[in-house]
């Protein structure tokens, strides 16, 4: 037995079409999905910079609206003045530029975003005409906006050294970055960046298998007089930093202290990174953003403490083992194209 089905294909394309437009009509209507409409975070922090400029808080003509960490639980922008509308050491361009009053704001992600042709920026600012080059800028801003951009906070800070300005170093911020923290619960840790030690016969940007002797980087500590300070008399069961994956355990053995940042050295554990095998830099990166513990000594055994990765830097750069001198660089997923010739970028900003 059979049945014979009846088809109007007319009918078919028809409601087929209807669900088309339907489809396009929902995502315009989602936030972030309509062309030139800013997120609820970035629209807070547009806010807040617009007010700065009403209050005259900038004495430049161009603010660097950078956005930094951003996750599903908020958004970090580093407020800078500046001279001209490009990032200071690149050329990095604004993916876009906002006249208020007779100020600038240049809004730049990272992220995969688009700079803005040198064209259409010259067109709006006119920068390659400016006639001073203004003041060095000292002080920098931080907004912390959660991601409906219904709470905000705004810091501020004067550079002095690279370690005294980076966002983690402030607490009210952490609550827009990390989901169990904020200013009245510290972690007492945080990874803050890390590079690569690889052996000398790595040929730059070739595969790393079987490259990697090992690890550098820092560790923020929120608490200047935090315990770990305390003499351990016990060496056997002292206080330790590790990254595991599985079974196997890569111990960071910190080497000095700077600026309430602990600077370690991974241990010589090739088995680790040859572990390593499909693709190495991405599970490396998963690794010490999800897997770097602190093991504390106590009663007798080791109790572990995650310790939450800052993602501060997009770029992480590799050395060489016997000089330390500079071979390559890595990026963080989903960085944008122009930032990976950073330092082709670097030699024209300085020849210009």
């Amino acid at each position: 037995m059979f049945y014979l089905v009846i088809v109007d294909t007319r009918q078919t394309k028809k409601i087929a079409c209807m669900r088309n437009v339907l489809l396009i009509l929902l995502l315009i209507s989602l936030p972030g999905c309509q062309p030139g409409k800013e997120s609820p975070a970035r629209s807070t922090a547009l806010r807040e910079v617009k007010r700065m400029i009403d209050q005259d808080s900038f004495p430049a003509k161009y603010i660097i609206m950078y956005e930094e960490p951003s996750n599903d639980i908020g958004s970090i922008y580093m407020i800078t003045p500046a001279n001209s509308p490009l990032v200071e050491g690149s050329l990095e361009r604004p993916e876009k530029v906002i006249k208020y009053k007779d100020r600038y704001i240049c809004l730049m992600n990272p992220m995969e975003s688009i700079d803005m042709p040198k064209e259409k920026l010259i067109e709006i600012t006119d920068y390659p005409n400016d006639t001073t080059t203004g003041p060095v800028y000292d002080e920098i801003w931080y907004i912390g906006v959660s991601k409906n951009g219904k709470k905000h906070s705004l810091v501020s800070a004067t550079y002095k050294s690279y370690l005294t300005y980076r966002y983690y170093s402030f607490p009210q911020l952490l609550e827009y970055t990390f989901e169990d923290y904020d200013s009245t619960h510290l972690p007492r840790f945080i990874l803050a960046s890390y590079l690569l030690v690889v052996d000398s016969s790595y040929i730059p940007k070739g595969a790393l298998f079987n490259h990697i002797q090992r690890i550098d980087g820092e560790i923020y500590y929120t608490n200047v007089l935090d315990e770990y300070f305390k003499e351990n008399k016990d060496s056997i069961r002292k206080d330790f930093f590790a990254v595991l994956n599985g079974k196997d355990t890569l111990k960071l053995n910190v080497v000095d202290t700077i600026t309430q940042h602990l600077f370690f050295e991974s241990a010589n554990n090739a088995a680790f990174f040859r572990s390593l095998t499909k693709e190495p830099w991405d599970k490396l990166y998963d690794l010490l953003r999800d897997s770097t513990f602190y093991f504390c000594a106590e009663k007798g055994t080791h109790v572990r403490h995650s310790v939450p990765y800052s993602d501060y830097y997009w770029l992480f750069s590799i050395h060489d083992n016997c000089s330390y001198k500079y071979v390559d660089e890595l990026y963080r997923r989903g960085i944008k194209q122009s930032l990976k010739d950073l330092y082709g970028s670097y030699e024209e900003w300085d020849a210009n």
